[in-house]
Parts: structure tokens; sequence; C-alpha cells
């Protein structure tokens, strides 16, 4: 069913499951496939569909936390923590948006350094012991908005400590069923934070996939560089370097006619 704004798309509970639910369980790769009108977004031919083709997920998701669900101004500081192709994409974002102070943290230095590459000012390894205090630091006294695609209890507590006073922390994971997030009670009531739950970017893909586009043809969006492309019969090697970390946004080539 399509939300009245046209912003989430939430398929009715299966049975025995609660919130949100995926529109598939499985999935399978074919050369064409049919597909119902709403569900597509036409594109000018031209453009090279093996680099736009992220765009319906992991780079709507990133991208659209800033723009459409937290809409930082122009000149506020943005940090997110994870590095994979939501993260960057939110970093790309951030930028667009006008963000001054950018932050990135991860654990891979390969995608600390990617990061700074896409615009990140500022870049940090997760398990720095001292990490709340040098995000302070960079920030002038903590974040005025941030990202948390991860999905790990205590990553979330660290993000709404590295915020400042009215602060938002933006959640995009989907971690498995049971997990809660939790910070100091009284922390997150005096400095006045908020969480805001976001899927798929908080967007109307029709509107904003066409928006996204013309991010990337004025260089803006510099998606081609989280992107590596494999002929489709090194889908394995594809995808054990998507798990080792090597590479952030792996995209298959189909055969071709």
């Amino acid at each position: 069913m399509l939300r009245k704004t046209g912003s989430t798309c939430v398929t009715p509970p299966l049975p025995g499951r609660r919130g949100y639910q995926p529109t598939a369980d499985r999935c399978v790769v074919l050369q064409r496939q049919l597909a119902h009108r709403r569900n597509v977004v036409k594109i000018d031919k031209a453009l090279p569909l093996d680099v736009l083709a992220p765009l319906g997920c992991g780079i709507q998701t990133g991208v659209g936390a800033g723009l459409n669900a937290i809409r930082p101004q122009a000149g506020d500081s943005f940090v997110v923590f994870g590095a994979g192709s939501v993260g960057l994409s939110s970093l790309m974002g951030a930028a667009i948006a006008g963000c001054t102070n950018i932050c990135a943290v991860d654990l891979a230095e390969n995608r600390l350094a990617l990061a700074r590459e896409l615009g990140a000012t500022h870049a940090f390894r997760g398990d720095d012991p001292d990490l709340v205090g040098k995000l302070r630091e960079a920030s002038g006294g903590g974040y005025h908005c941030g990202l948390d695609t991860t999905g790990i209890p205590t990553v979330v507590d660290t993000a709404s400590q590295a915020l400042r006073k009215r602060g938002m922390l933006a959640l995009v994971a989907a971690p498995a069923p049971g997990t809660r997030y939790s910070v100091e009670a009284r922390y997150m009531v005096g400095a006045g934070l908020s969480w805001r739950g976001v899927i798929e970017g908080d967007s109307n893909p029709p509107d904003f996939i066409p928006e996204l586009i013309e991010y990337y043809r004025k260089g803006q969006l510099p998606v081609e560089k989280i992107i590596a492309h494999y002929p489709f019969e090194r889908i394995n090697k594809a995808i054990h370097a998507m798990e080792d970390g090597s590479v952030v946004k792996p995209v298959l080539r189909m055969m071709q006619d």
C-alpha cells in the first residue's frame, strides 16, 4: 500500500510479523523483468545504467536521509556512522545541502580515505577509545545532525553523545528483530535530542530519483567512485569483495544479447 504522502511504501503485515515489511523475501537475477509501472522510473537512455543502478536503494537512502528527513541547513555539521554505500551517499548529500563540517566514522581505513575524497572534512576510526571526545572537539561541541547506518546499539549511543543540544540522529539500519536502542535518559532529555527513523531516504522515488540524476549530471553526486563493476560470471567474487569491505558497492553487468 502506498502512503498518501507517497513517501513510503508499506506492505500489509505478514503472519507472525510486526511493523515494516519487505516487498519480497527472495530475489532473482534476470536479464529482463516484468514490473508494475509504479515500481520503475523512466530515465534518459543516454545515461549509464550500470552507474545509476544503485540509485534505487542504498544511494537514495543515504542522500534522502539527509535532504528529505534531517534537512540540515547550510553551514550545519553532519556525522555519519558507517561508511558503506548508504553512509558515503549521505556524505555527498550533506555536501549538497551545504554542510561545512562533515565527518565519517568507520573501522576500515580504505572507507575513511574514500569518505575524505567524497567531501568529509573529518574521519575517525570507530574503535577509537576517545571517539566521543574527538567528535565533540572536531565539531565545536557536538554535531547538529547525524546518521547511523550500522544498527548497532552501542554505536547509536555513541552517535547520540556526539550531537550538540537539540541535535537529530537519523536511523536507517535494519537490525535483527528484537534489537533495542538506548541512551542515557537525562542526557537525551537535557540536550533536547531527537531520533528519526527513516526508510528509503523518506523519498518519493518518481520525484527523488530524477533529482539524484541531476546531482550526478552536475558532478555533485559522483556515485561512480563507490561502485566496482563485475561481469555476471564473477558474481561470487563481487560478493566476497563486498563482505571483506574492499568494495563498497559491487554492480553486476549482465550478459548482453
